[in-house]
């Protein structure tokens, strides 16, 4: 069970919009793009010429969503307390679940790799990610992440408030991850 109640800070409009299947246009920089099998693309293909990191990675698509910070924040909000990393002090992470990410970009499938700036990437089965909890956080200890530590995003888990994942090791606490493909 996670540490504080959801905080539901979507917007009528953001709601409206991922109710009716229209994709959320991406206003600032964007953080996370989301690729493979998604329904609500606000993107086309990889561009080599500008995608450098994609291009760098060896990632390509022909549609995605991208997703900037305060679309990210306009999802319910939760809060984890937990060990990070495993044995360590416990800090509290704080981002929308992987679950309401996933849904925002109407994706669907059975695998999903998370994908972090450095090239690091597991492939995690979906109900599996989502049932252990996943959050998409955006700050730990109530301080934003930014490019050089965590962020821009990382994936945590609840792991220090469910039993069954007392012994969950770091390999899917994916940092600064900018890339999810779903299939």
């Amino acid at each position: 069970m996670l540490s504080t109640p959801r905080k539901y800070l979507a917007t009528g409009a953001t709601l409206a919009l991922l109710a009716l299947g229209t994709p959320v246009l991406a206003e600032g920089p964007t953080l996370l793009t989301i690729t493979g099998s998604v329904e609500n693309a606000n993107r086309g293909a990889v561009d080599p010429e500008f995608d450098k990191l994609f291009s760098f990675n060896d990632i390509s698509f022909d549609r995605a969503m991208e997703v900037d910070r305060e679309t990210l924040l306009k999802l319910p909000q939760v809060t984890v307390k937990t060990d990070f990393p495993k044995g360590g002090e416990m800090v509290e992470f704080t981002g929308p679940t992987v679950e309401d990410v996933l849904k925002l970009a109407g994706a669907e499938g059975d695998t999903v790799t998370i994908q972090a700036m450095d090239g690091y990437a597991v492939d995690i089965p979906m109900s599996e990610l989502i049932g252990k909890g996943g959050v998409v956080a955006l700050s730990r200890d109530g301080r934003d992440f930014g490019i050089g530590n965590f962020g821009p995003t990382q994936i945590v888990f609840p792991r220090a408030e469910r039993a069954d994942l007392a012994d969950m090791p770091d390999d899917w606490w994916v940092w600064q991850i900018y890339h999810i493909s779903v299939d």
